[in-house]
């Protein structure tokens, strides 16, 4: 019985979704402890097609497999997850662009807390992925490029 009340509250949650980018900013989803009860942060990672060409991106971490998409200009996905105990969630991805591939993570702990938004009680976190023909930038929302962009990676 413990072990299933110690599944029921720490157990990873996975949502994803794919929707295009409407305004200039995310409104930050409220915390909902009925559905996802979690120890550390919740987080939902976004990546948004900047690219006037559809890209494709298969993202992964070692438990999840999310599976490939097509993401034209100004679409976006994301996914929502606690993380784990130990501190050590893991989400990697594969872009594909024409003839150009890349290969990196896009959630480890180092880099949320650098790039991400603050930890702040109860509030859900976001990491904001832009892909644009010159590399790979991250920042806490969808601003107006370059205010809040920092470049991580190249093609």
């Amino acid at each position: 019985m413990k072990s299933l009340i110690f599944f029921f509250f720490f157990c990873l949650v996975i949502t994803t979704n794919t929707s295009s980018i409407t305004n200039t900013s995310i409104a930050p989803p409220e915390f909902n402890t009925t559905n996802k009860i979690c120890m550390y942060s919740y987080w939902t990672v976004y990546i948004y097609n900047e690219i006037s060409d559809p890209i494709s991106v298969h993202v992964q971490s070692g438990d999840d497999d999310l599976g490939n998409r097509t993401l034209a200009l100004k679409e976006n996905e994301n996914w929502s997850f606690c993380e784990a105990i130990t501190l050590k969630t893991l989400y990697y991805a594969h872009f594909y662009w024409n003839s150009k591939t890349a290969f990196f993570d896009v959630f480890d702990n180092d880099s949320s807390n650098r790039y991400c938004t603050p930890w702040k009680y109860k509030v859900n976190r976001r990491c904001v992925w832009l892909v644009r023909e010159d590399g790979f930038y991250l920042g806490q929302d969808v601003t107006p490029f370059p205010i809040g962009w920092t470049k991580l990676h190249d093609w």
